[in-house]
């Protein structure tokens, strides 16, 4: 009996050991005293507000937060015209955001421009600094990936094609699905890497000979009927939330995979600057990757990550193209050479 209750006493002390180390490891670089500090300044003030793109890419953080930091009341708010609401609301001076979630440029770097943004210690947070963009303004929380999504009831993994470029092949046909609103910014990041005339004749053969149907609604209803059998350019995150629906799916990464970049900020007049603060830099630590991954199928993808996707992406051999403030310009002169093709405004 004795020696039961011995190794049971080893086995748990081991287990407690082992998680020491990699709890360790998660927090190293972390300024532990200075986070408590901002936290007892945060708990004064009660609440934080929080706004991003989509409200299932923000769920998991009330919880996730308010576990590690009680007393905080964590307010969200989602819209993918964000960004517009904030710069108009500072034309009136008007501020009730405190932290900000959203990809670098679309989303950031207008703000960082009219000076909403604070500059952040993030090193606080142990956040290295190919981490941090904007001159600190921003911190890397995950990225998307551009890929192909198909229903596996009507596409066999061996029939999907390694190249964007081969979905031309008749065989595709009436059989593609996109989103209007995302299928433009894919033409604009290919763009970087084909020139005008490619990019150009691959967007007319989408719309003109492959009929390739560009739905306002969500994608996943077309995929589960089998009216549509493929997505081009839909996200690693939405394949995975199909199939928790019941569709069929699996997904590829293609010959070249773009990468939009979430990222957090405090805002510049945030009326909660400390629990601001706080929440963004709590945004950037283990605890919130796991969370992210687990319950919004939300990864990190930058070369150092050490993700399942990000492996998985690698492997694949595909070239990433990660969203940056520095190829912004170039990829909204691409937008507007494509888009007006894809709305039927230009032949």
């Amino acid at each position: 009996m004795k020696h039961c209750i011995v190794k049971k006493l080893i086995a748990l002390s081991l287990a407690g050991l082992v998680t020491g180390i990699f709890s360790a490891s998660a927090d190293a670089g972390m300024d532990k005293a200075a986070i408590d500090a901002l936290y007892q300044k945060a708990k004064k003030e009660g609440k934080v507000v929080v706004w991003g793109p989509q409200l299932n890419a923000l769920q998991y953080i009330a919880e996730g937060f308010g576990k590690e930091f009680p007393g905080i009341e964590v307010v969200v708010a989602a819209s993918l015209r964000s960004g517009t609401k904030i710069i108009a609301e500072a034309k009136a001076k008007r501020y009730t955001l405190d932290t900000f979630v959203f990809p670098i440029s679309s989303g950031m770097l207008p703000l960082f421009t009219r000076k909403l943004l604070a500059k952040f210690p993030w090193k606080e947070f142990g956040v290295p600094k190919e981490k941090q963009f904007l001159d600190g303004h921003v911190a890397a929380l995950n990225n998307l990936a551009y890929v192909v999504v198909y229903n596996t009831d009507y596409v066999k993994p061996n029939e999907v094609p390694d190249k964007w470029e081969d979905l031309l092949h008749p065989r595709w046909k009436g059989r593609l699905l996109g989103s209007p609103f995302l299928f433009p910014h894919l033409m604009s990041y290919f763009n970087l890497e084909w020139s005008d005339e490619k990019t150009a004749a691959y967007t007319r053969a989408m719309i003109n000979e492959q009929k390739i149907m560009l739905a306002r609604g969500p994608r996943e209803g077309l995929l589960k009927s089998g009216e549509r059998h493929l997505v081009v350019g839909d996200f690693v995150q939405l394949a995975k939330t199909y199939r928790d629906h019941g569709v069929p799916v699996k997904y590829k990464f293609m010959d070249l995979t773009p990468s939009p970049q979430f990222t957090s900020a405090v805002m510049a007049n945030a009326p909660h600057p400390n629990a601001a603060r706080l929440l963004a830099g709590w945004l950037t630590t283990e605890a919130a990757v796991i969370l992210r991954e687990k319950k919004a199928y939300m990864y990190d993808l930058l070369p150092s990550s050490k993700s399942e996707v990000a492996k998985e992406m690698r492997a694949s051999g595909t070239k990433q193209i990660l969203e940056t403030a520095e190829n912004l310009e170039a990829r909204k002169v691409n937008h507007k050479k494509f888009l007006p093709i894809i709305t039927g405004r230009k032949k």
